[in-house]
């Protein structure tokens, strides 16, 4: 590994560490506070303001220019482009999310309004206080979409201790809001909307006073492009498509299991969701202080390294979501009745098939940034929405032919695969990487790293059926599991140059420790 890698890779890993730091204390946080909001609001209360949330959420799904945004910034800031150009492309950028925020607001105004007053069922006293929250929910909304071009230039320069900062800060912001509601005697729902819309204001100035006084090319007149600002829409068209094909397949799968076997079933699917989601979170962290990475080797056309970053980052991203998933996956059952009592029919089945799943949709999204890096989606985006959208109609067919629940979580686990698949074909010639050295260095490596590593553990599983305590048990699974993952990922999910640079670290750490 040479010098500049190094680099590299620590910025990689103190990036990934802040992330780490926010989420486990937005975590903690959020766990510690839902119960509070709950019983501070009221369940009339709770459930009006996240059915208003959800109506301007729906809208706020114009808002997929986020990723295009992240994009150009950080492919001009890694081609080394003037302060000028940068300029630019994040004036040209503000005037992208303004013209979508203004969308969202007449979108929220006409056909959000006729909703609430025509479909939303509410307590006819509470009807006033909805209205005023839902017009604080639209200026919320509205504040985070003109955010986003400052939030975007902190990933693209690589800030994650500040990016991290900011939403540590605005956790504990709402942790203050929350006590606020709690102890003031007054309309808490209104209360607690205008609230959440001044942290808002307060994040956007927050943002704009820090990229102003870090970033040069924050400052100067307000300029447009008019080819950055179809070259941007049309980007974000594309990756629209994806987040259609998202949504359709969710929400579809949900509706086909609600016909077919009512609201239990999707009880059971919400709960496997929870965990995957949970899982995945880890992944997303560390993808998050990858990507910039990415998009800029891409910009400097420094190809071997990005081939490089591309196999590694897979790799682990896989890696660290099996060491996850493992233990989880050998004691569904124990951990589901541990955390809910009772568990709904299919649960365990729907559980341990969705971390099954977002294992390849893990290695999915690195090769989907490799793609958006080059600017060339178009034809990606177009077979890979098609392949997902063939979820919805093949479950029907199953579920319609008798078969099991479960067969639309094999269903999609079986789609994904041929999605992910296609994305290998589409995405290596792209950036002139052999498809094969892809496979052979990230799938056959890491199914033989997964495959050492899982054998331990599933040997004690079985073997202490009828002999163990389960929760003694269940520990004991828990430790094999990281053990055994963790000395499988050293020795073979690294390379000689990755084992050299971790124990230096380590070495390093201890020395000044």
């Amino acid at each position: 590994m040479t010098n500049s890698e190094q680099t590299k890779s620590g910025k990689i890993a103190r990036n990934t560490l802040f992330l780490y730091g926010q989420m486990f204390v937005q975590m903690i946080v959020a766990l510690l506070t839902a119960r509070m909001l709950f019983n501070a609001l009221g369940v009339v209360d709770y459930g009006i303001y996240n059915v208003i949330g959800g109506v301007v959420v729906v809208f706020s799904v114009l808002n997929n220019v986020e990723g295009a945004t992240i994009r150009f910034l950080t492919y001009d800031i890694g081609r080394n482009c003037s302060r000028e150009e940068v300029h630019l492309m994040f004036s040209t950028a503000q005037t992208v999310h303004m013209v979508i925020a203004l969308m969202v607001l007449l979108l929220a105004e006409t056909a959000g309004l006729y909703y609430v007053f025509h479909e939303l069922v509410i307590p006819p006293e509470r009807f006033q206080s909805t209205l005023v929250v839902y017009q604080f929910s639209i200026v919320t909304a509205m504040l985070s979409i003109i955010s986003i071009p400052y939030s975007a230039l902190l990933i693209a320069h690589e800030k994650m201790g500040a990016f991290a900062s900011f939403g540590i800060l605005q956790t504990f912001v709402g942790v203050g809001i929350v006590l606020i509601v709690k102890y003031t005697n007054t309309d808490k729902l209104i209360l607690y909307g205008a609230l959440m819309m001044l942290m808002q204001v307060s994040v956007r100035i927050a943002y704009g006073l820090y990229c102003r006084k870090h970033f040069e090319e924050v400052a100067g007149k307000w300029c447009f492009d008019k080819k950055l600002f179809i070259r941007m829409l049309k980007f974000a068209g594309w990756t629209f498509n994806g987040t259609v094909a998202y949504m359709a397949y969710t929400e579809g799968v949900n509706l086909l299991l609600n016909a077919f076997f009512g609201p239990v079933m999707n009880a059971a699917r919400g709960i496997a969701n929870t965990i995957r989601m949970k899982v995945e979170s880890f992944a997303s962290n560390f993808q998050g202080a990858v990507n910039p990475q990415i998009v800029k080797s891409y910009a400097q056309q420094d190809l071997p390294y990005l081939h490089k970053l591309i196999i590694t980052s897979s790799r682990f991203s896989l890696l660290m979501i099996f060491m996850l998933s493992l233990p989880v996956v050998l004691e569904t059952d124990t951990i589901l009745r541990l955390w809910l009592g009772k568990v709904p029919e299919y649960t365990v089945a729907f559980t341990r098939l969705a971390l099954f799943s977002v294992m390849v949709e893990t290695i999915g999204r690195i090769l989907i940034m490799a793609i958006q890096a080059t600017g060339k989606i178009a034809k990606f985006q177009m077979i890979e929405a098609n392949i997902l959208l063939l979820i919805v109609p093949v479950s029907y067919v199953c579920l319609k032919a008798g078969c099991s629940p479960v067969a639309v979580y094999l269903t999609q686990l079986f789609v994904f695969i041929i999605a992910h698949a296609a994305r290998i074909m589409i995405v290596c010639p792209a950036i002139g990487m052999k498809g094969w050295t892809y496979i052979k260095d990230v799938i056959i490596r890491s199914v033989i790293c997964m495959g050492v590593a899982a054998l331990p553990p599933t040997l004690l599983f079985y073997l202490t059926q009828d002999t163990t305590h389960e929760y003694w048990r269940l520990a004991a699974i828990v430790c094999m599991s990281l053990l055994s993952s963790g000395v499988s990922i050293f020795y073979i999910g690294c390379d000689a140059s990755m084992r050299a640079f971790i124990v230096n670290k380590i070495k390093t750490k201890i020395s000044h420790g």
